[in-house]
């Protein structure tokens, strides 16, 4: 199991609701079982709104090695547990490691969604601003 992934497991960001997952390049979206039509809505907008970008994230991903964790929470109380200090909002974006973190508290309306896309665009732009190390130049 990739690491990243394990520590996603045990950190406050996981919810034992998230019985499902759509894995893609850098993208690891979770969601409960019951919300896969708005999750697959998420994941396919999120391709056609940041085409180029989504192209170059994956690219990057597999230089850096980085992913993205984009939580779908099912109910305001488990994204609380995720995000207790920002409880005033529907989206929220954490850290886990060289890894992001993307929580959206249940399902949003379009316009929210945008700004799922506009996080996920800012972080893989960060990304292209890293210096990239060649597997020649680690130890």
């Amino acid at each position: 199991m990739n690491s990243s992934v394990s520590c996603l497991t045990q950190s406050n960001y996981y919810s034992p609701a998230f019985n499902a997952a759509i894995f893609d390049g850098p993208i690891r979206l979770y969601f409960a079982q019951y919300q896969e039509a708005a999750a697959l809505k998420i994941y396919f907008k999120l391709q056609e709104e940041l085409k180029h970008l989504y192209r170059k994230g994956k690219d990057l991903h597999r230089h850096l090695g980085r992913h993205i964790f984009v939580m779908l929470y099912p109910s305001p109380e488990t994204f609380d547990l995720s995000f207790p200090n920002h409880q005033a909002n529907v989206i929220c974006r954490g850290r886990l490691g060289d890894d992001h973190v993307v929580g959206i508290k249940g399902v949003l309306s379009d316009e929210s969604l945008c700004d799922v896309y506009q996080e996920i665009g800012d972080i893989i732009e960060g990304w292209q601003l890293e210096p990239r190390v060649s597997p020649e130049m680690t130890l």
